[in-house]
């Protein structure tokens, strides 16, 4: 005789009862406890640390964000610095690069440098002088 693990839960054993795993990850994990869609609808990557314990996934913000992965069971807060990436269009004008929510994409700045004003929402600034 064999027993099989219900689906999602992978594994079968002969003439014993079977070690379910599950990969909370998994494109195939449907349910409850499966993350990998949660995951993937904010553009982060699931990991699943123990197949063998439910409810432990954690997702992971993609490069170049240097968050740590989120805790357990939850989205990652993914902060980019675009200014890392972009402030050589700023620095070229002689404006100064800011990233005013690093959670958002795309709000990075260029900013007059003083007795000059003005800022620029992802392309540098108009400058003028008051």
């Amino acid at each position: 005789w064999t027993c099989t693990c219900r689906p999602p839960f992978q594994g079968v054993a002969i003439a014993n009862a079977a070690t379910c795993l599950l990969d909370e990850c998994s494109t195939n994990c449907t349910g409850a406890s499966c993350a990998g869609a949660t995951c993937s609808s904010q553009n982060q990557t699931c990991h699943d640390p123990d197949t063998s314990k439910l409810n432990d996934w954690i997702c992971s913000c993609p490069p170049p964000s240097t968050q740590p992965p989120a805790q357990q069971q939850a989205v990652a807060g993914c902060e980019v610095d675009e200014c890392n990436r972009m402030k050589q269009v700023c620095e070229s004008v002689g404006q100064t690069c800011n990233d005013p929510n690093l959670l958002q994409p795309n709000d990075w700045e260029c900013t007059c440098v003083p007795p000059m004003n003005g800022t620029g929402v992802a392309n540098t600034a108009k400058c003028t002088l008051d």
